[in-house]
Formats: C-alpha cells, sequence, structure tokens
C-alpha cells in the first residue's frame, strides 16, 4: 500500500514513509518528477540521473525531534549532459537543516534564555544556534552611527567564538542597549569608542581597568562614573575586611558566631530583628575598628540615600556632604 500524504510548510512534497526511532522521527520525503532548465545551456530535461539520500534537521512532530529523509532527485541535461539537483522549497543547498527550522530558531533565539538550551530544544549544538542568531542579527541591526553623550558599558558572560565575555553599549539615560562588542579586549573597545564615540562626554562603567584605560585611550578625559553596585561592593567588602581581621582576636566561640551572623553588618538596619540587633551590638562594643568601619558603611549608605533623592539638580551640596570618608 502506498504511503502518500503532506505535511503543513513542505509545499510540493511528497510524504513517503515515517520511521520511529529512539532519538526522534525520521519523515522520508520526495519530491514529483517535473520539468527542470539546465543551469548550463538553458535547455529543458526531465531526465533523471540517480537518487542521493539526504538526511536533514527540521522541526518537532508531536514534541519529538525529526529528520527529514530526502530522497533527492538528479536530473541530467540530454543536450550539454549536465548533471543538477531538483530544486525544492525547504531546504538550501548545503544546509543540514529546513528552511523552516531555520525561521523558527531565528524568532526564538530572540527571547531564548541561553543558546545551550535552545540547542537542547531543536537537537542541535550551541555553536549553531548562535551562528544562526549572529546570521539574523546582522541582517536586521543597523550601525549605531554616534553615541549619545552618556554612555553605558559592561561585561556579560556569552561565551561565543570571539571569547568568553562580551561587552554591551548602552544608552545611560534611557538604559537601552546600542551595540555588542565580540570582546572586552582593551584594543576592541578602545577602537569602538574611536569610531563612534566623538560625542560621548559621561561613560558609566565598573571599576574595571582595561575600560578606564581604553575610554581615555579613546575619548580622552570624559567624566567616568563607577556603577552604583560596584561602588557600593566595595564599602562593603572594606567592611568584610575588617570583621575578619578583629574577630581572630575574639574567643573561639565569638570568632564562630560572628563569622555565622555576618550578615547582620550588611544589612539594611532598619530591617533588623531583634535578635540581630542584639548581635550587632554586641560585636560592635568588642572592637572599636569594627564599630567604626560599620558606621562608615551606614554613614556611605545615609549619603546614597540622600544623593538619589536629591538628583543632579542638588550635585555642589552632595558633594560637600560626602565628607565621611576621610574620617578617622
Amino acid at each position: 500500500m502506498d504511503f502518500i500524504m503532506y505535511l503543513p510548510g513542505l509545499k510540493d512534497v511528497k510524504v513517503t514513509g515515517m520511521t520511529e526511532k529512539e532519538d526522534g522521527i525520521d519523515i522520508h520525503v520526495e519530491m514529483g518528477v517535473r520539468l527542470h532548465t539546465c543551469p548550463q545551456c538553458g535547455a529543458r530535461t526531465r531526465k533523471v540521473h540517480d537518487y542521493r539520500i539526504r538526511k536533514i534537521g527540521h522541526l518537532k512532530l508531536f514534541e519529538r525531534l525529526t529528520r527529514l529523509v530526502y530522497n533527492r532527485r538528479r536530473y541530467v541535461c540530454r543536450e550539454c549532459g549536465k548533471r543538477f539537483s531538483e530544486k525544492n522549497p525547504f531546504v538550501g543547498r548545503y544546509q543540514r537543516f529546513s528552511s523552516d527550522w531555520n525561521k523558527a530558531v531565528g524568532l526564538r533565539s530572540l527571547k531564548a534564555k541561553t543558546f545551550k538550551e535552545m540547542a537542547v530544544s531543536f537537537g542541535a549544538s550551541a555553536t549553531t544556534i548562535t551562528r544562526r542568531f549572529d546570521a539574523l542579527a546582522s541582517s536586521v541591526m543597523k550601525g549605531p552611527g554616534k553615541l549619545p553623550k552618556a554612555i553605558a558599558i559592561d561585561e556579560y558572560k556569552g561565551d561565543t567564538r570571539s571569547g568568553k565575555y562580551q561587552v554591551i553599549i548602552a544608552d545611560a539615560v534611557t538604559r537601552e542597549p546600542i551595540d555588542i562588542l565580540p570582546n572586552r579586549k582593551l584594543m576592541t573597545v578602545e577602537a569602538y569608542l574611536r569610531e563612534h564615540g566623538g560625542d560621548v562626554k559621561v561613560v558609566v562603567m565598573d571599576m574595571s581597568h582595561t575600560f578606564k584605560s581604553a575610554v581615555k585611550k579613546a575619548l580622552g578625559s570624559p567624566v567616568i562614573v563607577a556603577d552604583r553596585f560596584h561602588f557600593v561592593r566595595y564599602v562593603h567588602w572594606a567592611l568584610e575586611r575588617v570583621r575578619i581581621r578583629v574577630q581572630k582576636g575574639f574567643s573561639d566561640y565569638d570568632r564562630k558566631k560572628c563569622k555565622k551572623k555576618r550578615r547582620v553588618f550588611h544589612k539594611d538596619s532598619s530591617k533588623l530583628t531583634q535578635e540581630e540587633q542584639w548581635y550587632l551590638e554586641r560585636y560592635l562594643s568588642m572592637h572599636r575598628d569594627l564599630q567604626k568601619g560599620y558606621e562608615l558603611k551606614e554613614a556611605f549608605k545615609k549619603w546614597f540615600k540622600e544623593a538619589k533623592a536629591k538628583g543632579l539638580d542638588e550635585m555642589d551640596s552632595i558633594k560637600r556632604w560626602f565628607r565621611f570618608i576621610s574620617w578617622r
């Protein structure tokens, strides 16, 4: 009994059978015999020379990975003897995945969490998914032109062919991403800023020496603003170093307990429980350096909240208030 059916997305393609396997489903397909034009001399022919089997990745069927087992027909020209493959609407030349598969990957890659997760879902490698995303991005993305006056620079782990870390350039005011650099090397960032950063006056970034050097070499002397996350983190790290140093002089019980309760030193003082407040006061009273470090941290947080509330309009008063850093 002949098994011939048609599937959506496979126009003019005959499905001649299906094979269920442990790793998915093989769908056997072929095109009908029809008149073709010779690509060499332009003569018309329908003479078949031979058949070749191609296995092509396709969209899932019933949530199972699917391959098209394509019985590709090759024609031969009666006039010049040229042999050529038949035309088909579902897979391009030298492609290992169908056109519908490529379209689906292109759409899903824009919203996917990771390329690795997508690769598992679509039965491909993470490298293949990355290439499809790059091809889609290059076709729709326009050059950034001139960067705005205030930009933000940050790195993220992308693990592409160019390196494990990439750099994102964003508008510091609107927070909208502008461009992505292939790696975080100094020469890459510097060359990009030289080309597009003629109008940049303010750069928001972490405390990376690479970024700082690239910005100064490419842009001269713009205002460099350390982003608040990294700045606040340095304050907490400083307090943590003080705690580690002074608790060495405590008794075994207090040393272990102080380490276990270390979060009370960093938690917002207004959110401490009664028990946490007791432990905080106990250990601050045991060493002057720890108490002083904690007071500096609290003073910084108070200044930070005040600065955030006042904004740019009261920048001078904010700077004058920021004097606790000179405490002894």
